[in-house]
């Protein structure tokens, strides 16, 4: 390979199938679409860049940048299908341009499909409904925590005062 070349790697994500651009030097990343973390190999681990390279050099090396985009926009569309609850028309859609089998496709989409997209500000996040459901229920537990914890320490404070207050009692009265 000659040396201003440089080789884009993507790799799919282990639970939805979605492409993820792994980011030079680190070991592992969230996946965008449905949120799990994925371990990248050291194979697939890019390089820190050389500074001296040529700002002529290809960065796509033998890919096709068009065809790139066009796999994001094309599994984009199958996230929203899948999130809208067109589950056929995504699993249709996801066959049409990956070589997974229908089984794996209609895996994936129902994993899709389960998955909730919350926008906050310029951050998106992926949940799943049982992830949401322990977020809902630690939450739950917080607030019994917090309400018990007060009423706890209301208890020794009363404790405290009635001993101290019986103690002084005691002094001032003993003469």
């Amino acid at each position: 390979m000659p040396e201003n070349t440089m080789n884009l790697k993507l790799i799919k994500c282990p639970s939805c199938g979605g492409p993820i651009d792994p980011p030079g030097g680190e070991s592992a990343i969230r996946c965008p679409y449905c949120g799990s973390s994925v371990v990248i190999p050291e194979s697939l681990r890019k390089p820190a860049a050389p500074s001296n390279q040529s700002p002529s050099s290809n960065l796509f090396g033998d890919v096709d940048a068009n065809s790139l985009l066009g796999y994001s926009a094309q599994w984009s569309q199958v996230v929203q299908l899948a999130q809208q609850g067109r589950k056929e028309e995504a699993v249709q859609k996801y066959m049409s341009f990956s070589p997974v089998n229908e089984t794996d496709a209609q895996r994936t989409v129902e994993g899709l499909a389960l998955s909730q997209v919350y926008d906050v500000s310029a951050y998106t996040a992926s949940i799943a409904p049982m992830v949401a459901s322990y977020t809902d229920t630690a939450k739950k537990i917080t607030a019994w925590s917090f309400g018990f914890s007060c009423l706890i320490t209301g208890f020794i404070m009363l404790m405290v005062l009635l001993i101290v207050g019986g103690t002084l009692w005691a002094v001032f009265n003993s003469f």
